[in-house]
């Protein structure tokens, strides 16, 4: 494994502040607190360290070069990591990196699901993406490992396959797919690209980028979205948590969620089996944008930019495996095109029924890790769309376990809401409010799915993600143990929740932080529920005396 950087630890320790502001810090960031890294981290070998959560949020640099247009400032560094501290949601700055000219436009992150090592790609919509390994270390600072060219434009979003021997990267401008080794021991690219497949078949473009007479991709009007859907836009690609053969990419410029199978075996993107749409088929455009699976239910959920709708699909599980059995016996896939694993169930919209819907584009979605609630950015609204996920199937038999019931709307303190992160309890989410130039810090009530603002907001150019990296004692140890169960409770990941090899989850046996993390989501909700049954206690000997 690449050495640890030995660079002595970053001290930082803020005046007292009693509130946190949008006056922000020239540094970028707004203290939260006489808080220093002195005195509450002691050494490199003290326990302190061990699984300390901090946060790799990520800025643009160069607006020209993309195909939508932030309305924020450019960063003149794009790298910015965080310590996260979960008794009162605060974050501090630790670590800045990436100068503008160097690292442009990082616009997606993963982080390992076992190393301490952070993957960033790049959006250019002329030139090729770039995609950076950084060890981080346990002071914040980063260490470059190594760095590959993406294979395609605008680059959007990273994979790390079952196995970890594969990161698979989806470029959005020319909406190609293409998968890149990686070494299992250390987390480094193994070489360059090994397989690409490439949906226009070799063709030309034929949208024009914004600065060449082209649209701004943030728009959302009718002829914006008639340039927009002109070419395929593959925006995301999820594994099967069940299988892990069969790659979901949704296709923002044709309104359909494509499946692949995945070779696993010689680590390539095979033959398109399916293509569906993404949504109701009403005759307007949805844009699919992202793809995330249930925890515990034979449910996915797509998040149509378009439309501002979640599109909630029921899973074929026999269908899966009856793929990844012919897969290991090496048998034709052709015998499942035309076959789809998926089943449109519910549609259900973002953003109040009475706000127009060109003047919102979704951003990112989310499934809680208890499984009871996925969550949705409205950019243009500026809201959290937070919904209720049903757990059972209704007497009546009228509405399916998985379906969506809606919680409400949430401001986010901010303009372009285009990312938001919870932390590993799930009891606070980071908002990267991409045109407002911050971040902001919000609980959330594991009981009922409302969120209220924290107090912590934290000036940042143009931020465009953030990154959980649950930094740990760990190394790459003898690949024999690390080799994932095929059996066990499925344990949920979020999409972009970065501590898994599928980005949305993963079966493995229950590990011991996993079952105290559950453990303590049900004392919080013991909790609220005492506080409830307590307030509805007073109330009626109120009436009683009355």
């Amino acid at each position: 494994m690449v050495p640890y950087n030995n660079s002595s630890k970053l001290i930082i320790q803020h005046a007292a502040s009693s509130v946190l502001t949008t006056d922000a810090s020239s540094d970028g960031h707004t203290p939260p607190g006489n808080r220093s890294l002195a005195g509450s981290q002691a050494d490199d070998d003290d326990d302190t360290y061990v699984d300390q959560q901090l946060f790799f949020v990520t800025s643009y640099s160069d607006f020209d070069k993309l195909a939508h247009g932030p309305r924020g400032h450019a960063g003149k560094y794009t790298l910015r990591v965080y310590r996260f501290y979960a008794n009162d949601g605060a974050l501090v700055l630790l670590h800045i990196n990436g100068e503008a000219a160097n690292v442009i436009n990082p616009a997606f992150s993963r982080f390992h699901p076992r190393l301490n090592v952070v993957y960033t790609c790049t959006e250019d919509i002329e030139e090729n993406g770039k995609i950076f390994a950084y060890q981080i270390e346990k002071d914040g600072s980063l260490l470059q490992i190594g760095e590959v060219d993406a294979g395609g434009t605008s680059t959007c979003y990273l994979t790390i396959d079952r196995d970890q021997r594969n990161l698979i990267a989806v470029n959005y401008w020319d909406s190609s797919l293409v998968v890149i080794p990686l070494s299992k021991t250390t987390g480094e690219f193994n070489g360059p690209i090994k397989s690409i497949y490439d949906p226009r078949q070799g063709k030309a473009m034929q949208a024009a980028a914004k600065k060449h007479g082209g649209v701004n991709h943030s728009n959302n009007d009718d002829s914006t979205i008639a340039q927009r859907q002109v070419d395929p836009h593959s925006h995301a690609l999820v594994l099967d948590p069940f299988e892990g053969c069969v790659a979901y990419v949704p296709d923002l410029g044709k309104d359909l969620v494509r499946e692949f199978w995945y070779d696993k075996e010689s680590g390539r993107i095979g033959c398109e089996i399916n293509t569906l749409p993404s949504g109701l088929s009403t005759g307007k455009p949805d844009g699919p944008r992202y793809f995330e699976f249930h925890p515990k239910f034979n449910v996915a959920y797509v998040v149509n930019e378009l439309s501002s709708t979640v599109a909630v699909f029921s899973i074929d599980r026999e269908l899966l495996s009856e793929i990844a059995r012919a897969a290991k016996l090496k048998k034709p896939m052709d015998e499942f095109k035309g076959r789809s694993t998926l089943k449109l169930i519910q549609s259900i919209k973002t953003v109040p029924s009475a706000f127009p819907t060109k003047l919102n584009t979704c951003g990112r979605i989310c499934v809680h890790q208890s499984g009871r609630f996925v969550i949705v950015s409205n950019r243009g609204h500026e809201s959290l769309a937070i919904f209720r996920v049903k757990q059972s199937h209704g007497c009546s038999g009228k509405t399916r376990k998985g379906t969506l019931a809606q919680v409400g709307f949430f401001h986010t303190r901010g303009e372009t809401p285009r990312h938001f992160q919870f932390d590993h309890s799930g009891q606070f989410l980071i908002v990267a409010n991409q045109d407002s130039d911050t971040i902001a810090v919000f609980s959330f009530n594991l009981t009922s799915g409302e969120i209220k603002y924290s107090g912590n907001e934290y000036r940042v150019p143009s931020p465009n993600f953030v990154c959980s990296c649950p930094i740990n004692d760990r190394d790459g140890g003898d690949e024999d143990q690390l080799e994932l169960e095929k059996v066990g409770n499925r344990i949920h990941i979020s999409e972009e929740d970065n501590a898994s090899t599928i980005p949305t989850s993963v079966e493995f046996e229950h590990s011991k932080k996993a079952v105290e993390s559950e453990l303590e989501i049900a004392r919080k909700e013991i909790a609220e529920l005492k506080k409830q049954i307590s307030s509805m206690t007073v109330t009626t000997e109120s009436l009683t005396v009355n």
